[in-house]
């Protein structure tokens, strides 16, 4: 068994913010998400997508207590999220390390009791300012921006199942190396 987790506010006001891109690519694998105590959870092909209904920062709440109940080991953990330190049109899957700052990655690293997890970080660019970044995050993707988001979201998708079938290296060294910054 397996989890995926995409990492997002819940909320209409919430729903097409740079922060919610780990729910934007839950939501194109076309699952049939139901409620299920403080998540969206929808199970296929042997395992659980979850989309936290806790705020971004407190997604460890949700996620260690279905990866105990489970018996779901860290190394079959991936979070989808967003990502400051990565351009818009790039994206990385990587295994464990620092939350370097992401609060909702902290906050399940914190509940699980490990860093050991997967995740599939999708770039989101800088804020134009450091002290910007909370409102940069909470902010929605510009029309000028839509074009390369929607390329990533697609790639994003079918990095999501690459990981489900093939694990982690596999995928890694596929998208790992793609910029979606151009149509070309």
């Amino acid at each position: 068994m397996f989890l995926v987790v995409g990492q997002g506010n819940p909320g209409e006001a919430y729903a097409r913010t740079r922060h919610n891109v780990g729910f934007m690519v839950l939501d194109r694998l076309g699952l049939p998400f139901r409620k299920k105590g403080e998540a969206l959870v929808a199970e296929a092909r042997g395992g659980l997508f979850v989309k936290p209904l806790t705020y971004y920062n407190l997604t460890g709440r949700v996620v260690a207590p279905l990866a105990r109940f489970y018996k779901i080991p860290p190394e079959r953990i991936l979070v989808v999220h967003d990502e400051m330190d990565l351009p818009l049109g790039r994206l990385r899957f990587r295994a464990g390390g620092s939350a370097a700052g992401n609060r909702g990655v902290a906050s399940i690293a914190e509940a699980l009791g490990t860093t050991g997890f997967h995740r599939l970080r999708i770039g989101i660019g800088k804020p134009p300012a450091k002290e910007l970044g909370a409102a940069y995050v909470l902010s929605p993707f510009s029309e000028e921006e839509a074009p390369i988001l929607a390329r990533v979201l697609e790639a994003a998708e079918k990095a999501v199942w690459c990981w489900v079938e093939e694990g982690l290296l596999p995928c890694a060294d596929r998208f790992n190396g793609l910029d979606l910054r151009s149509g070309g």
